[in-house]
């Protein structure tokens, strides 16, 4: 089974990249370096630029994979294999900042181009998060959840892509925010602009996490589009849109 998503650049910039989730094998060729970290073990073409950042990715993506099981209060223990592309063309991809999650054989791929900054390591980490959120977790059951999780964790700990980022993003894009009742309908959410789908997804979990924490959102994490609303209700005691305009308002107050 493969679902194909658009990923937003993390960055302020506009261009739109590829994301997926695979649940299931690929198969890669041999022609890779090897770079062990913690947790990871990531693959780069031999003398690439790829290579020469791997030590540095890993750093960045042992502490995601210690942030992303205390925030959400979880536990995830595989080692992840990441493989680390020159470009588009050589991963297969559909744009030059793509990555895919494999998590039921605990990997993904991603390009991994200069320059290395904030950029890639989201990037990676997003990727990343898909598999150690799925493994911890099970699937989410709307896109909403399933891409927006995966980058409300992201760790600020080596660059500012985190939920303060999305915090200020919801404030500066007030005019172009979708409903969340729209946002969380699973035959919609390919309909909506990608990089607003995204991030305001991004930006309202984080927000629920920062103040509710994550036995609540555990709680709808499972929840598909039909019962999300209810669900919702039930859980955290006020309706989806009263939970929307509390975010708005937080967003405005805290965003850096």
């Amino acid at each position: 089974m493969t679902a194909r998503w658009h990923v937003p650049l993390f960055a302020a910039a506009v261009t739109v990249s590829a994301c997926s989730q695979t649940f299931g094998p690929t198969k890669v060729d041999d022609n890779w370096h090897m770079t062990e970290s913690t947790y990871f073990t990531l693959h780069a073409r031999p003398a690439t630029f790829a290579d020469q950042s791997a030590a540095t990715l890993g750093g960045v993506l042992d502490d995601q994979y210690e942030v992303t099981q205390r925030l959400l209060g979880a536990t995830y223990g595989s080692r992840i294999n990441g493989f680390l592309y020159n470009d588009a063309s050589d991963g297969n991809f559909e744009s030059e900042h793509s990555g895919v999650a494999f998590t039921d054989t605990a990997a993904f791929r991603a390009t991994a181009t200069p320059p290395l900054d904030a950029n890639l390591f989201a990037l990676v980490a997003h990727e990343a998060n898909h598999v150690i959120i799925i493994g911890a977790l099970g699937r989410a059951n709307t896109h909403f959840v399933a891409e927006g999780l995966a980058s409300a964790v992201i760790s600020e700990r080596y660059h500012p892509l985190g939920p303060h980022h999305y915090y200020q993003w919801t404030k500066s894009h007030r005019t172009q925010l979708v409903p969340l009742s729209t946002l969380i309908d699973d035959d919609r959410w390919n309909h909506i602009e990608s990089n607003v789908a995204y991030s305001e997804a991004a930006s309202f979990l984080a927000y629920l996490l920062e103040t509710q924490g994550a036995v609540k959102l555990r709680q709808v994490y499972y929840s598909n589009s039909g019962a999300f609303e209810s669900r919702f209700s039930q859980v955290y005691g006020l309706t989806l849109a009263s939970a929307e305009a509390a975010w708005v308002a937080f967003c405005d107050a805290n965003a850096g």
